[in-house]
């Protein structure tokens, strides 16, 4: 399964100014192609920005940038790739076409100056409509990585993500979960969990309540073609066996 790797840029975000809903949004839209393996966020700095986008290339086959595709100053996510990937910034006819349609549904003689402005993009990127926004979106491939660079706005980023969506396919291998609340002490599980892990060849994880009224979490994890079922069963019924209460989530 491909790495894909989560890009948040904006300033509003690490000053507190705004709460990200981006992860969530991608997570949920993405769910059944896709695992995000990091999450990253950067403000609106442009040496900030060359350094995350270099680091993302180095650990993911796929990245999604989110943010700063706008006009105003702040808005420098082109120019940071054109920085730190030594990719020229140019107009084409074709991002022109995609950023005219965009403005179809909006008030174009309130835009018509900025047109130009608009169509300026990676050289070598495919330009990607934005349904609910004005600036258009890029793929481009770097160095046999893909990036997806989408705007930061809520709706238009979720509305976006259904041309990555239709990109990416699930795999045979894309990995499933299955999740539970149990009434017990962590410590009194690590053996089992340990045990799981190593018969099963399965990915096990502890979350300890952390809040009044929470519970101890349990989430077990592999990919397809495994002993997944196996897994679970084994861990139910132990639990069953010691008289410990617990419950499955659902997605």
């Amino acid at each position: 399964m491909k790495n894909v790797v989560l890009l948040i840029i904006g300033n509003e975000i690490l000053d507190g100014l705004r709460e990200d809903k981006n992860f969530a949004i991608g997570k949920e839209k993405l769910k059944d192609v896709a695992k995000f393996n990091a999450v990253l966020f950067v403000n609106d700095d442009i040496v900030s920005i060359k350094r995350v986008l270099k680091f993302s290339k180095s650990i993911g086959d796929i990245i999604i940038t989110s943010g700063g595709l706008g006009l105003t100053p702040d808005d420098i996510t082109l120019l940071a790739f054109s920085k730190a990937f030594n990719i020229p910034l140019k107009k084409t006819e074709r991002k022109k076409k995609v950023v005219l349609k965009n403005l179809s549904k909006f008030d174009k003689d309130f835009y018509a100056k900025y047109v130009d402005e608009l169509s300026l993009g990676l050289k070598g990127a495919v330009p990607l409509e934005n349904s609910k926004g004005v600036a258009a979106g890029e793929r481009i491939d770097i160095g046999g990585k893909t990036f997806y660079i989408l705007p930061g706005v809520p709706s238009e980023f979720e509305a976006m993500l259904d041309i990555v969506r239709q990109q990416l396919k699930p795999t045979k291998e894309f990995q499933q979960e299955v999740r539970y609340n149990v009434f017990e002490k962590e410590v009194n599980l690590i053996r089992v969990l340990r045990h799981i892990e190593k018969k099963f060849k399965v990915q096990t994880a502890s979350y300890p309540p952390i809040e009044e009224g929470e519970t101890l979490r349990i989430i077990l994890k592999s990919k397809l073609n495994t002993s997944f079922k196996e897994s679970i069963t084994y861990f139910e019924n132990y639990l069953k066996k010691h008289g410990i209460k617990f419950y499955k989530l659902l997605d």
